[in-house]
């Protein structure tokens, strides 16, 4: 009879275990959001870059700047994250010619974003803070 009890509480205790196991919330994506990235060139030009992840996969767009409006471009990007590393690539469409960018970075230690983008120009520098969601 004791046996019995014990097995009885184990296999509780088990399904308890696994039950909170299954309803566990997950950590929230670690680059979703919207970031203030600062290219390197001559001077610091401010760009937003908004991410969406879905496990390794990152979609998201660049606000480029443009010289011919002054309005920025939309530049759809798709890549990956994986193991602290992004890669990102799109197309900026509405130029001459359509120009490929493409984005590499690691996540650092302090949250931020440390990489380069390499297009039409060649490669240039970057950093980029996420901004804090208002509430």
């Amino acid at each position: 009879m004791t046996k019995t009890i014990a097995s009885l509480m184990f296999a509780m205790a088990l399904g308890a275990g696994l039950s909170a196991a299954q309803h566990t919330k997950t950590d929230p994506p670690a680059l979703t959001g919207t970031w203030n990235m600062g290219l390197q060139g001559d001077h610091v030009i401010p760009v937003a870059l908004v991410l969406k992840q879905d496990g390794r996969t990152v979609t998201g767009t660049l606000a480029m700047p443009t010289q011919r409006t002054g309005q920025p471009v939309d530049v759809p990007l798709s890549g990956e994250f994986a193991d602290a590393v992004l890669t990102l690539s799109g197309t900026v469409e509405g130029a001459k010619e359509p120009t490929r960018l493409t984005l590499s970075a690691r996540l650092t230690d302090d949250g931020t974003l440390e990489g380069t983008l390499a297009g039409l120009h060649g490669t240039i520098p970057w950093t980029a803070e996420r901004l804090k969601e208002r509430k």
